[in-house]
């Protein structure tokens, strides 16, 4: 057989597919990527707001308690 007839079905049946479904995976694992990164940034800022909603209840609780010690002082 010819070379360039061998080079041809190479290019046509092989090199062409694996370029373009390469390109394929590339992209769609770029956007899996982003969404993993989307979800990751999602959960990083609802463990902010947890923790400024901790934050919250402990301010509260520790005027509870001021407001206990002052009764007490108030009473002695």
């Amino acid at each position: 057989m010819n070379i360039t007839a061998l080079f041809s079905i190479f290019s046509v049946f092989i090199a062409a597919p694996a370029i373009v479904f390469g390109f394929i995976y590339t992209m769609r694992r770029g956007k899996d990527r982003v969404e993993e990164l989307r979800l990751k940034k999602e959960m990083l800022e609802l463990e902010v707001e947890k923790e400024k909603l901790h934050l919250l209840a402990l301010t509260e609780e520790n005027r509870k308690y001021d407001r206990l010690i002052e009764s007490r002082q108030d009473v002695r």
